[in-house]
């Protein structure tokens, strides 16, 4: 349920950027409410990612890089490129890539398939670093932090601060099986009323502040946040299933929505001559959000999935007819 409301703040966040860039917004939501969605979604998504790592090391090192391969890098290599290749084509004032950054798509994707690029790296780094514990590992992610304040580039800054999201989450993880979740509705309450408010005031005082150390205490009291909804949600029918759904299909939603959310807002726009923000802003949601996971069941139903998961059917080995006896 964390992950999909990771998703939820993915997609309506790329809608704002989009709208705001065609000057829809209305003033002050996009300035308000970017700060606040920064400072909380892909620490978020990391984190929930790191959740799951040990389980996955369980199965083995051979079954463990074998799945991120087939899950992770496959659909990155295809999704990145098809973002890619489209803004080759199709260029517009805010997406465009030439034809040589089209071939460096797999180094710099230009895209936010960014995400499953970051998270193949640190899935290859725990690997070694967890057979040293997980403390020399969460040092070890506090001390990459160091290169931050050397770097502009948002690249490698990035990659630094969510590393040490994704180590939390496997800290976390072990909390949740020795002790249970840490804490209850009032901290919760609390987390929610800061998560809301730190990233403002720091983006008031430092100004922009997306992956700079000064931003880590606000990540970490926005993915505390993040954890405590998702326990209230629980307990509220249709919007758990709503935010398991997301959760669910993270990977479908995360790859598409960009496609179905923009090609929503085109029709909306220029078909239709739709100018009101809140009405195009919530179909291109719903679109950002459900279209994916139509896509992928459709594809999934006459086994066409190779776009989201390693075509694995097309390299089974069909087991050997023995000959019948008559």
């Amino acid at each position: 349920m964390a992950r999909g409301m990771a998703e939820v703040s993915v997609v309506t966040f790329h809608i704002l950027q989009a709208m705001n860039n065609a000057g829809l917004t209305p003033k002050g939501l996009f300035d308000f409410w970017t700060p606040v969605g920064d400072m909380i979604r892909m620490p978020l998504m990391m984190f929930v990612a790191g959740l799951f790592v040990e389980y996955s090391l369980r199965k083995g090192p051979k079954a463990y890089f074998t799945g991120k391969l087939q899950r992770v890098v496959w659909p990155f290599l295809v999704w990145a490129h098809v973002y890619s290749i489209y803004w080759y084509i199709k260029p517009s004032p805010f997406d465009q890539r030439t034809l040589g950054e089209v071939l460096m798509t797999v180094i710099t994707p230009g895209s936010h398939l960014w995400f499953l690029q970051s998270l193949f790296i640190y899935y290859v780094a725990v690997f070694f670093l967890l057979k040293r514990g997980i403390w020399v590992t969460l040092v070890v992610s506090a001390l990459v932090l160091a290169v931050i304040p050397f770097f502009e580039a948002e690249e490698i800054r990035r990659l630094s601060y969510l590393f040490l999201f994704f180590v939390f989450g496997i800290g976390f993880n072990r909390i949740l099986r020795t002790r249970g979740f840490p804490f209850g509705p009032i901290v919760g309450a609390s987390l929610v009323a800061l998560a809301i408010v730190l990233p403002v005031m720091i983006t008031r005082e430092f100004g922009f502040s997306k992956y700079y150390l000064v931003a880590i205490p606000a990540s970490i009291v926005g993915v505390g946040a993040c954890l405590a909804i998702s326990r209230l949600a629980v307990h509220i029918p249709g919007v758990n299933w709503l935010l398991t759904l997301f959760g669910t299909f993270s990977l479908e939603i995360y790859s598409a929505h960009v496609i179905f959310s923009s090609f929503t807002r085109q029709v909306l726009m220029k078909l239709f001559h739709w100018e009101s923000f809140w009405p195009i802003f919530l179909l291109c949601t719903a679109a950002g959000l459900f279209m994916p996971i139509v896509m992928a069941l459709a594809l999934r139903r006459f086994g066409l999935d190779v776009v989201f998961e390693w075509p694995k059917h097309l390299f089974r080995r069909e087991p050997a007819v023995e000959p019948q006896s008559f």
